[in-house]
């Protein structure tokens, strides 16, 4: 999965040759590491975990992105 940063709040994701247009809240930008997860869970947002866990299971653990 590749990403590209647009302006503004939002970005493009590539998956599988397909581009993918994610919105997010500029005040919390939404994140996919532990803290972020962990932080989802004490806060009851269920669906930014589920999200942030299905993101991290795509991401190639050797590169940074």
């Amino acid at each position: 999965m590749e990403t590209t940063q647009v302006a503004g709040d939002r970005r493009y994701y590539f998956v599988a040759g397909q581009s993918v247009e994610l919105w997010e809240d500029p005040e919390q930008p939404f994140g996919w590491g532990p803290e972020e997860m962990a932080a989802y869970a004490a806060n009851g947002r269920w669906s930014l975990l589920f999200n942030a866990l299905v993101l991290s299971s795509l991401l190639d653990p050797r590169t940074d992105d």
